[in-house]
Formats: C-alpha cells, sequence, structure tokens
C-alpha cells in the first residue's frame, strides 16, 4: 500500500509538472537583418539558452534569416560560432570559382583578369540580375541544410520557423512557412543590385528588410505570445553623416520599412538593441565578426535580469531550464561532393559571352592593359572563340578557337602576331634595345583536371629581328629569323589553396619542345630538344609564416644561336618577355644565358596585419654551356641574389615593393608592381 502511495504522489507531481508546461505562454525570437552584424545574433542565443529561457518559434529577415533557420533544425550557437569563423567570407560572398570543383585549365585562365562583365545582351534568366549570382552562397547554404531539401512545412522543423522576403514584381510582402529551407534563407538575404534575386513560381524575391526587417508581427501571428527580439539594425543617421553614397543608400533602405520597424520595436517584451557602432552590413572581415558576436552576448546579457523575470510572465519558474534542439549532424568534408546543391537558388551556369579586363603597373614595363572578349556558340556551347590584345612592352593580338567535345577535353587553333620591345643585358650590362614581330599558330588539346593539366600541340613560330648589336663580344646571329615548327608536351600539377597568396600546397610543371625549322630536322642536322620544369613548394608552420622553396630549370639540347630557343634569366615574371625566361631575384632585367641553367629560390613571407606581409627571399643558381657543366667543369657561372620587399593583397590585385640585389646587377635595385601579373 505504501508503495502504490507514492507511485500516485509521483505520477500526481509529474502529471502537474507537465500540465504547467502546457499552460506557458509561447516564446518567439526575432533576429533582424543587418548583413555582416547579424552574426550577433548567435552571441545573443548564447544568452538567451544560458538563462533557460524554452523557444517556441524563430522568426528572421535576411542574415537573421540564416542564424534563424539553421538554429531552427538544431545548428547550437557554439557550432553557428564555429561555421562563421570557418569561413572564407571573401570567397563565400562571390562568385570566385571552387578550387575544389573547378578545372585546373579555366582556374589559370581566369586569374589573369580583374573585370569581366557579360555581353550576352538580354539575359532570360533572373540570377544574372545581380553582381553576385550567390553561387557560392548558395552553395554553403545546401551543404549546411541537408536533410531540409525538400519541401516541407516549416513548422515541423524542431523549432518553428519563418522568415521574410520581398517581392519586386508587386511590392508584396513574401512571408515562408513552407517550402525548401535553403531557398528561403536565400531570397530572405538577397540584398538588391548586390545579390542576384531568387525566381520562384512567378515571384522575383529579393531582401525582405525592405519592408520587414525586424519581423515581430510574423512571430505573434504563428501564435507567440512572448517577443524577445534581437536587434542589429543602425540607427537613422543625422544630416552630418549622410555624407556618402553607401549610408545614404542605407538611410533610404532603413526609411522604407520605418514605421513597420517602431511598431515591432515596441510590441517586442525585451528588445535587445546590439551596439553595432563601427560595423556595416559589409564587415565581413574575422576580426569584426568576432567583435560583433561578442557584442551579441554582451548586449544580452545587459538585459539578464529581465530574461529571467520574464520567465515568471511566460509561466515557468525561475530555475526552469528548457530543452533545445541539436546539435546538428554537420556533413563531413567527405560527404559534401555528394551533396547537391539546391536548384532553386543554383545560378545560371551556362557559359556566358564576356569581356574581361586586366591591368598592372610595374617599373619594368610601366603600364600594361589586357583585352579579352570571349563569346560561344552553338546549340550545346562546345565552341568558344577569343579574342585577346595585350598591351605594353610585349604587344600582341591573338585569336584562337576552342571546341570542347567533352567537359575536361579541349581542342584548339589560334594565330598571334606580337611586337616586342625590350632591353636585353649580359652580366649586369645593356646588351642592345631588342625589338621583333612575332608571328605564331598552333593546334593542339588540352586534358583537364581539377590538379592536373596535360598538354599536347605543334607550333608554327616566325621572328622578325628589327635590330642588332655590333662587335664582335656578340655571338647573335639572324639565324634566329627562320621560321621554326614545334612538336610540344607538358603537364602541370597545381594544389594551391589560393592561387595568389597560397598557404598551403605545391606547383610544378614539366615541359618539353622538339624545334625543327623543316617539320624534321633543324639546320640540316637532328632537331633541338628543350627541356623545362618549375617547381614550388607552400608550407606554413603557423598562421603568420609561410616558407616558399621553388626550382626552375631549362635545358637547350645544342646550341642554336637563335633567341628564339636560347636561355633567358631575370624579373620577377616568368616568361614575361620571352617564354622561356626564368625569373631571378635581384636580376631587375632580362639576360641572356647558356644552354643549360638551374635556380633556386627560398623565401618566407610573413602575415603583418589582415593582408599585408613582408616578403624576404633568397636566390641562387647555376649556369653553363652543358647540363654535365652546372655544378663543375668549364663555362660555368654562378648566380646568387636577395631581396626584402612589402606586400598587400587588394582588391585590384597585389601591391608589393620590394628592395634587391645580385651579383649580375652588382647594386642595389627595387621593384614596384600593382595588380595580377599576365
Amino acid at each position: 500500500m505504501k508503495y502504490k502511495s507514492l507511485s500516485l504522489l509521483i505520477i500526481v507531481l509529474f502529471s502537474a509538472c507537465t500540465i504547467g508546461a502546457q499552460n506557458r505562454k509561447k516564446v518567439g525570437i526575432v533576429l533582424s537583418g543587418g548583413g555582416a552584424k547579424g552574426v550577433a545574433h548567435i552571441g545573443a542565443l548564447k544568452v538567451i539558452e544560458e538563462a533557460g529561457i524554452p523557444i517556441d518559434y524563430v522568426v528572421g529577415t535576411s542574415m537573421g534569416a540564416i542564424v534563424g533557420g539553421l538554429y531552427s533544425i538544431g545548428y547550437t550557437p557554439q557550432q553557428l560560432d564555429s561555421i562563421v569563423n570557418a569561413q572564407d567570407w571573401k570567397y563565400l560572398l562571390s562568385d570566385a570559382l571552387d578550387p575544389e570543383t573547378t578545372l585546373l585549365s579555366e582556374k589559370l585562365r581566369e586569374e589573369q583578369y580583374l573585370l569581366s562583365v557579360p555581353i550576352a545582351g538580354k539575359s532570360a534568366h533572373v540570377s544574372d540580375a545581380g553582381i553576385i549570382k550567390g553561387r557560392n552562397i548558395s552553395r554553403l547554404l545546401s551543404e549546411l541544410t541537408v536533410g531540409y531539401h525538400d519541401s516541407i512545412s516549416f513548422n515541423r522543423m524542431p523549432i518553428p520557423f519563418a522568415c521574410v522576403s520581398d517581392n519586386i514584381v508587386n511590392g508584396s510582402k513574401v512571408v515562408f512557412h513552407n517550402g525548401i529551407l535553403a531557398t528561403a534563407m536565400r531570397a530572405s538575404m538577397s540584398i538588391p543590385g548586390v545579390f542576384a534575386p531568387v525566381y520562384l513560381n512567378g515571384m522575383v524575391l529579393v531582401d525582405g528588410g525592405l519592408t520587414d526587417n525586424y519581423p515581430v508581427d510574423i512571430a505573434r501571428q504563428m501564435g507567440a505570445e512572448i517577443i524577445i527580439g534581437v536587434d542589429v539594425q543602425n540607427p537613422l543617421m543625422k544630416a552630418d553623416e549622410l555624407t556618402s553614397m553607401s549610408n545614404v543608400l542605407g538611410q533610404i533602405l532603413n526609411l522604407v520599412g520605418e514605421e513597420s520597424y517602431r511598431k515591432n520595436v515596441k510590441d517586442s517584451n525585451i528588445h535587445i538593441q546590439v551596439d553595432v557602432d563601427g560595423y556595416s552590413a559589409a564587415s565581413f572581415n574575422h576580426e569584426a565578426l568576432d567583435t560583433l558576436m561578442r557584442r551579441g552576448k554582451e548586449a544580452a546579457m545587459k538585459d539578464w535580469d529581465k530574461l529571467i523575470a520574464l520567465k515568471k510572465e511566460i509561466g515557468i519558474r525561475t530555475n526552469y531550464r528548457a530543452e533545445y534542439p541539436g546539435p546538428f549532424k554537420i556533413p563531413t568534408r567527405a560527404m559534401l561532393d555528394t551533396i547537391p546543391s539546391v536548384a532553386q537558388i543554383t545560378p545560371h551556369e551556362k557559359p556566358v559571352n564576356t569581356i574581361n579586363i586586366g591591368g598592372r603597373f610595374d617599373n619594368e614595363e610601366l603600364a600594361v592593359l589586357l583585352l579579352n572578349a570571349r563569346g560561344y556558340f552553338g546549340a550545346q556551347k562546345k565552341s568558344q572563340l577569343s579574342l585577346t590584345t595585350r598591351l605594353g612592352k610585349r604587344t600582341f593580338g591573338r585569336l584562337e578557337y576552342t571546341y570542347s567535345p567533352q567537359k575536361s577535353w579541349d581542342i584548339n587553333t589560334g594565330y598571334q602576331i606580337g611586337y616586342n620591345d625590350f632591353n636585353l643585358y649580359e652580366e649586369g650590362k645593356r646588351l642592345m634595345n631588342l625589338t621583333y614581330v612575332h608571328h605564331m599558330a598552333w593546334v593542339g588539346f588540352t586534358k583537364s583536371w581539377y590538379k592536373m593539366l596535360v598538354k599536347a600541340g605543334i607550333h608554327f613560330e616566325k621572328f622578325n629581328y628589327h635590330d642588332w648589336p655590333s662587335g664582335p663580344d656578340v655571338s647573335i646571329t639572324r639565324s634566329s629569323d627562320k621560321a621554326l615548327l614545334s612538336y610540344q608536351a607538358s603537364i602541370m600539377y597545381n594544389s594551391l589553396n589560393n592561387q595568389r597568396f597560397s598557404t598551403q600546397g605545391m606547383e610544378w610543371e614539366a615541359a618539353y619542345r622538339l624545334y625543327t625549322d623543316n617539320m624534321v630536322t633543324y639546320g640540316s642536322n637532328s632537331p633541338v630538344s628543350v627541356f623545362q620544369t618549375h617547381w614550388s613548394g607552400y608550407f606554413s608552420p603557423n598562421r603568420v609564416f609561410t616558407i616558399i622553396p621553388s626550382v626552375y630549370g631549362r635545358v637547350v639540347g645544342k646550341n642554336t644561336q637563335s633567341l628564339a630557343i636560347s636561355n633567358f634569366v631575370g624579373g620577377n615574371v616568368p616568361g614575361r618577355y620571352m617564354e622561356q625566361q626564368i625569373p631571378f631575384t635581384g636580376i631587375n632585367h632580362i639576360e641572356m644565358s647558356p644552354d643549360a641553367i638551374l635556380t633556386g629560390m627560398l623565401g618566407v613571407r610573413a602575415r603583418t596585419y589582415k593582408n599585408q606581409y613582408i616578403v624576404v627571399r633568397g636566390s641562387y643558381g647555376r649556369t653553363a654551356n652543358k647540363i654535365e657543366n652546372l655544378f663543375g667543369g668549364t663555362n660555368t657561372h654562378g648566380l646568387a641574389g636577395g631581396s626584402i620587399g612589402y606586400c598587400y593583397n587588394s582588391i585590384i590585385g597585389p601591391i608589393e615593393a620590394e628592395l634587391n640585389y645580385s651579383n649580375q646587377s652588382k647594386k642595389l635595385g627595387y621593384y614596384i608592381g600593382i595588380g595580377f601579373t599576365f
């Protein structure tokens, strides 16, 4: 009997707790829009969980929709913190190619250009209606929402969720209560003119912050009786603050939804206002994001007493501890390749006709401009016609046709005419001003993988030289003018994690050419064999330092006294004036070199602040008339040089300046460069 009484008491107590829990008021969390400032929501959610507040609904706009949507399916604030810190935001908020899933041939082609402008005319796809199509952010949202790629009611999520977008077809507010989660979040964050809109069921959807950036009203409609809102919106600016285009545009956007915003603030039980002073919607650097998450937590902690007191109004005890969903099972790196991107938000990926522009300034070649027009034709867009012009001391025009029978296979042919004008040196002394016209035609094929590229083909070249030196010490003959036909093959490997400021990976290339002047022989003798190779590695023992060793080598099978085949050394950029030019630290010009050359360089790059670096390099090389004499024998020569420099990774390309010295120049030299190399 005693045991029956005890059991009855336990049942009564359990029932009382259950009834109490069922009778409590429903709580809605509202997260405002704000771009980068929206990561402050993560810090605030940490505090709300620490306070033990139950959460029945989550509603958000823009970045609040992304944080809220992920939280609703089970991502913990700690997981969201880690996700934010793990992202390369510069890459994510762009349409840059993914190095893991992009063919190496395409990566090498695109890295030359600063700007690409579509010239296809009227687009038939809404994903073209924005500076950023959203390729990478859409891919990330697809990966983070695996398991929610089907259209469902958002009330079936671990925490019921809704987010806001605007339909610019008729100006109506669109509230997502169902559908595909990644689509809803992507639509809610589509800042007009920046991100391409989302096209869905005849609607063109943009950022919901235009009309309802703090959607308390939506949470009320869902059934929330208690509202805890986290607000990262900047207050309206005063007249003396509206001094820039970005400030004026931001003010206009805020004014559109100002009436709704003020009403929703008043309707909040707790309005957590985060201090976002000094930060904007575009503050996506890691230092800013860390600060914003901390400020979100600090803002919520200021309202800690209010949160605890709110429990009584909710109808729960002060020491009540709510249970939250999660942690969400994050896909592993190996799983990501198998996760499809949500079709509704995948940008239009068919080849687009473009005009591409590249530019550079340095004290070697002064101003350089690269212009390219690329067009695709045919039903399957497998044929490409490209016209390229380069203006500088090495000027050329190139017309090229490429046919791609499969994604990774290219068959190409083309013609290029160029004019070169530069000074040629020998052991630091100016030898001559070399000017010539270069004709080249070719046919070949390319096979590309993500990290490897194989090429083979036949090249016809003709060099017409204009100026020739005089004197007994010069061994250059007019045999250089003869036409050459060469058979070429090369293989390249590239695993760099960043093409310009890599911190890990390596790149190497090996190329072989067989030169003839009649398709079979060279000068009535055997053809001339040329082998060239290059290897560079990037090793980072920590986040500050990167160690960069590299090796270059080129060997000509026999002496031809032809500038078209001979070795050249010097400059900071390989192949700048002559395709066979090997760079060397401290030689700020181009020098002739014997038929065998091998150089090595060791560089150390130190990251000092954000995108700024100090770079120290040392180089050593050997030259000889034959490969077997490189490290001993007759006609050998040693090269040595070093440099110290500064580099800034800007949006227009690296900005670099260095002081250098070599035993060839025998004087202190300098190099200044701005922009990408090509």
